[in-house]
């Protein structure tokens, strides 16, 4: 039979080391007799190496070890942006842990601070009475240490942050502050100006396998050892650094997100003087930049009945699928011309391809190649109506699926967008289309937006026809003043009713756009339409003011 009084004790000395979490990390392990009293010495008298029904478990707590550096620049601009407003870094995980740090650049106040201000000015009459015994009291419960964060930033130990000692740490015996959230509130009655930075570091999630929590009476909790350094720029080993040592015990942490009462951030009001922050001496505030290392130590239990399991780490595989590459492969028989099957006349430019592959990317050029009409029965087929260095980047993209690199994203600029979105919807390459329709969908300005308003209406893309009448509707007057409108009017009459539909839904705004030709200046520019092979000779004409 088991030792029920065994039992009992192991349950209540764990339950005792659960709940008293400010003992600092050990390791612990647990031997427990499941024998009957004398069962054992029998064997251990016969010689016996193993004695039957004994078990042995193991208890190992330790931490992992993380750290994030946040750099913040412009720190002139975000001062004044008011009470208990963060600028957040970047999520970052330890642990299974996701972790944002907020630094304050005008403090954080205490929820009995900020209501202490807010008396003060619902009793502004009667402020020289109400500020005297409101400060005793605030004082008072200052020095009881009843608020967070009460008397931070003094004492021994080093926690002054005015001292000019290369470290600062918090003061041994004094309480971490645990940021409870609580909404700012901005410019109310007597704002009372704060001298101090704030910073601190939240618990904002978790990934499938987070580890360190334990269950106690606050709900779900993580437990850490946190340390905050403000970074000395001038590489002179003047930190400014606080954070808790073991002696003080771990921070209890909530995993409660929902909760707007779980104290789910850890940190100080009273990090940094702003006069310290911003003497240039001390090479905190380099360049209007300030940098901020957050280190962390979570503690982990592992073993025993209580501590919740902890899912393996997944192994790395040990083959490496490499991503795939069947585009790359096509684009090297476009490129070392491996055996090519047609050449296109584009302009008297040869360019050798693969009907295979061009069939079976486009059902135009699949009708061209393999069909009963004439090309197919040619190995040269002369391409009409289509500049020759627009039909080689699509022939590049009916082959790896991508743009060229010199014409992806940003770099594709509008007269090619438009030539391709052509071209794209003249060879049913739909990918292709929707990437010119998108980039001139962004690119929509006063001096193109006629010409792309005419090719949407032209080839069916209805997104930027869309885009464009809003656009017109918006600059009508710049608009009616480009050359590329009268081009518009004479191709697509009929966009001149659905423009007036779009003017008579349209609230009225005030255009902001401004010609850069000035009065009495005159500039002849010479362009290209991007529509077709037409050509057109553009002046600008100056506005009139």
């Amino acid at each position: 039979m088991p030792n029920t009084r065994s039992d009992t004790q192991a349950h209540r000395l764990a339950h005792d080391n659960q709940q008293n979490n400010d003992v600092p990390p050990t390791n612990l392990e647990m031997t427990f007799d499941l024998t009957t009293p004398g069962e054992g010495d029998g064997d251990s008298r016969q010689g016996k190496t193993q004695t039957p029904g004994k078990s042995v478990s193991k208890t190992v707590t330790d931490t992992i070890v993380g750290e994030h550096e946040h750099t913040i620049v412009g720190y002139s601009l975000i001062k004044g942006i008011g009470d208990g407003e963060p600028i957040a870094s970047e999520r970052f995980e330890v642990g299974g842990h996701e972790w944002v740090l907020l630094f304050y650049p005008d403090g954080k106040r205490s929820s009995a601070e900020v209501q202490h201000g807010l008396n003060m000015a619902a009793s502004a009459p009667n402020a020289a009475n109400n500020n005297a015994v409101g400060g005793t009291t605030l004082d008072a419960r200052r020095a009881s240490g009843q608020i967070e964060g009460a008397g931070r930033d003094q004492g021994a130990g080093g926690g002054a942050v005015g001292q000019p000692a290369p470290v600062a740490t918090a003061a041994v015996g004094q309480p971490e502050e645990v940021l409870t959230p609580v909404m700012p509130v901005h410019n109310v009655g007597h704002n009372v100006g704060n001298d101090y930075c704030a910073l601190f570091v939240a618990l904002i999630g978790e990934t499938d396998s987070p580890q360190g929590v334990v269950s106690t009476s606050e709900g779900r909790v993580v437990r850490a050892f946190h340390r905050f350094t403000l970074v000395d720029q001038t590489n002179r080993n003047l930190d400014v650094s606080k954070g808790r040592r073991r002696d003080q015990g771990a921070v209890k942490i909530s995993c409660a997100r929902q909760d707007p009462n779980a104290r789910n951030c850890h940190g100080y009001r009273k990090f940094v003087k702003k006069s310290l922050l911003e003497d240039p001496g001390r090479g905190l505030l380099v360049n209007d930049t300030i940098v901020i290392r957050y280190q962390i130590e979570l503690v982990v239990s592992t073993g025993g009945a209580l501590s919740r399991q902890v899912l393996p780490a997944k192994t790395p595989k040990a083959v490496v699928v490499p991503p795939p590459n069947l585009g790359t492969n096509l684009l090297q028989l476009f490129e070392e011309h491996v055996s090519p099957d047609v050449v296109f006349n584009v302009d008297d430019l040869k360019m050798e391809a693969h009907k295979i592959i061009l069939s079976a990317r486009s059902p135009v050029f699949k009708a061209l190649l393999t069909g009963p009409m004439k090309e197919g029965k040619q190995d040269v087929v002369t391409i009409k109506d289509v500049r020759a260095p627009v039909f080689k980047t699509l022939l590049y993209f009916a082959y790896a699926d991508v743009l060229p690199p010199e014409l992806q994203d940003s770099k594709l600029d509008v007269p090619m967008a438009q030539h391709l979105l052509a071209a794209a919807d003249r060879f049913q390459l739909i990918r292709l289309r929707c990437i010119c329709e998108q980039r001139l969908c962004d690119s929509v300005a006063v001096e193109t937006v006629a010409t792309t308003l005419a090719l949407a209406e032209q080839n069916n893309a209805r997104e930027l026809k869309r885009v464009c009448l809003e656009f017109v509707s918006k600059h009508l007057q710049a608009v009616m003043a480009t050359e590329g409108y009268e081009y518009l009017i004479k191709t697509c009459p009929q966009l001149q009713s659905e423009l007036l539909t779009v003017i008579a839904t349209t609230p009225p705004t005030v255009s902001h756009y401004r010609s850069r030709t000035h009065v009495g200046q005159v500039h002849a520019r010479h362009e290209e339409s991007p529509v077709g092979d037409l050509i057109v000779h553009r002046r600008v004409r100056p506005r009139r003011e």
